[in-house]
C-alpha cells in the first residue's frame, strides 16, 4: 500500500479474535519505521470480528519512506488463542 503525507490510510483486518476493546478503546497509531513511537494515533472501539476498520489521516509533515500502523495497546495475554491473536500491524510506503 502507498500513501502520501496528509492522505488517509485505512487499516482493516478480516481476522477474528474474541477479545473486547479496552475500556478506552484500541489505540491505533502510525509512524515512520525506525523512529520508535508512532507520530500520532487514533482511538476506536471496533472489534476484531472480521470487519475491523479504522481510518488514519496522516499529518501533512509525515515523513516519506517506510511507515507502519499498529494497535498499540494490544495484550495477547487476554486472547484465548495466542497463535491467531498476534498484535495487528503492517507496514506501508509514504511517497510524495
Amino acid at each position: 500500500m502507498k500513501a502520501t503525507p496528509g492522505g488517509t490510510v485505512t487499516i482493516s483486518s478480516k481476522d477474528t479474535c474474541e477479545i473486547a476493546p479496552p475500556a478506552d478503546g484500541w489505540e491505533v497509531g502510525a509512524g515512520h519505521v525506525g523512529d520508535g513511537d508512532p507520530a500520532f494515533s487514533v482511538t476506536t472501539i471496533e472489534t476484531f470480528d472480521g470487519t475491523f476498520e479504522v481510518e488514519l489521516t496522516l499529518p501533512a509533515d509525515f515523513p516519506t519512506g517506510e511507515a507502519y500502523a499498529a494497535v498499540r495497546n494490544w495484550d495477547i495475554g487476554d486472547c484465548k488463542d495466542t497463535g491467531s491473536c498476534a498484535s495487528p500491524s503492517d507496514t506501508f510506503q509514504i511517497a510524495d
